[in-house]
C-alpha cells in the first residue's frame, strides 16, 4: 500500500504517460502479495517494485507493448518456467495486469487520492476474462460498496482491490529524536503530525517532512487536534508534566496505538497506579537499540509490526 500512496503523488505531479502494473493473483509464494502496484512511465522509469528484482526489468519491458496498443495485458510469470526469460526466486505463479493509464483511469485513480485525504476507503474492482482480459473496472467508497455478482460466473475472474488512508501517526514533542522516527515513519506509509509548544522546534526546518505541525500545549492542542480510532500516538516530550498532559488527553481515546519514549521506571512515575496495559512502554521493539537512529528503527518497527495486525511485541 505504501507504493500505491507514492504511485498516487506520481501522477498527481505528472503529465507523461504511464502503464499501471499490478498484481492481481499469487499461486504459491511471492516476494510481494495482490494488490501490489508499479507506475512505469514512456521514459522506462519506475515507481514502486513488483519482486525482489526478478521481474522489473522484463515488466517494463513488455509493457512497452502496452504503451504503443493503449490496451490492457496481463503477464503470467511461473517462478520455475523460463518462458518469460526470468525466473523468480520465489518459485510462485504472478499474474500481473499492466494498464495503459489513459484519461479515464487517471481521473480514477486521482479521486481515489482525494477520497484519501478525506479519510474515505476505497474498492477498486476489475472484471476479467477467462484469458485474463480485462473486461470492467470500478471504484466505489466502502460503504457504497456492493459485492459483484460476477464473483459466481465460473468464466470470469474478480479482483477486488481495499484502499485505506495513510495511518496518521501524531507525535508528542520535537526534540532531536523525532526527526529520524517522522522520516522512518512518513517512508513506511504513515501520515506523520508533529505536536510542540515550542515554535523554534516545531516547524519544517527544525523537523521536515511532517504533514502537519501543531504548536502549543498538549490542552491547546486537543482544542484543535481530533483524534481517530485508527491513529496512532507516541510521546517524546522529555518533560513529565508534558507527558502528563499528553496522557489525559489520549487515554480515554479509543486509539490503535499510544507509546511513551523512556524506561518503565520513568512511566511508573505519570501513573497513580499500574501502567495500563494499552501503553506502549518502553517504545519501540527490543532491538538493544542505542542513539536517535537506531531507537527510532525500533519505534517504527513496532509500528508496523501493529498496523500489519499482528500483536504487540
Amino acid at each position: 500500500m505504501v507504493q500505491f500512496y507514492d504511485i498516487l503523488e506520481e501522477l498527481h505531479l505528472s503529465s507523461t504517460e504511464c502503464v499501471l502494473a499490478t498484481i492481481i493473483h499469487v499461486e504459491g509464494s511471492a516476494y510481494m502479495g495482490v494488490g501490489t502496484s508499479m507506475l512505469i512511465k514512456q521514459d522506462g522509469t519506475y515507481i514502486g517494485i513488483l519482486s525482489g528484482g526478478c521481474l522489473e526489468e522484463d515488466v517494463i519491458l513488455r509493457s512497452r507493448r502496452v504503451f504503443e496498443s493503449k490496451r490492457s495485458e496481463t503477464l503470467v510469470y511461473m517462478g520455475t518456467d523460463l518462458e518469460w526469460g526470468v525466473e523468480s526466486g520465489c518459485h510462485g505463479t504472478l499474474y500481473i495486469l499492466l494498464e495503459f493509464v489513459e484519461e479515464k483511469l487517471k481521473r480514477k485513480l486521482l479521486d481515489v487520492r482525494n477520497q484519501l485525504s478525506q479519510g474515505n476507503v476505497m474498492i477498486q474492482q476489475r472484471r476479467l476474462n477467462k484469458n485474463w482480459e480485462l473486461v470492467a473496472s470500478d471504484l466505489f467508497k466502502e460503504e457504497h460498496f456492493r459485492k459483484s455478482i460476477h464473483e459466481s460466473i465460473r468464466d470470469h475472474y474478480i479482483y477486488t482491490q481495499r484502499i485505506t488512508p495513510k495511518p496518521r501517526l501524531v507525535i508528542f514533542g520535537a526534540g532531536v529524536d523525532v526527526q529520524p522516527v517522522v522520516s522512518l515513519a512518513a517512508q513506511a506509509g504513515f501520515s506523520v503530525t508533529v505536536c510542540d509548544w515550542r515554535p523554534a522546534l516545531c516547524n519544517e526546518e527544525s523537523i521536515p517532512g511532517v504533514d502537519q505541525y501543531f504548536i502549543g500545549f498538549p490542552n491547546d492542542v486537543g482544542q484543535r487536534l481530533f483524534f481517530k480510532k485508527e491513529d496512532y500516538v507516541i510521546i517524546m516530550t522529555h518533560n513529565l508534566q508534558r507527558d502528563r498532559e499528553v496522557l489525559a488527553l489520549v487515554m480515554n481515546k479509543p486509539l490503535c496505538y499510544i507509546g511513551i519514549l523512556g524506561s518503565k521506571k520513568r512511566a511508573e512515575l505519570l501513573f497513580d497506579t499500574e501502567i495500563p496495559n494499552r501503553i506502549h512502554v518502553p517504545i519501540g521493539l527490543n532491538i538493544s537499540a542505542k542513539g536517535p537512529y537506531e531507537i527510532a528503527v525500533s519505534i517504527v518497527a513496532e509500528l508496523i509490526h501493529v498496523r500489519n495486525g499482528q500483536r504487540p511485541i
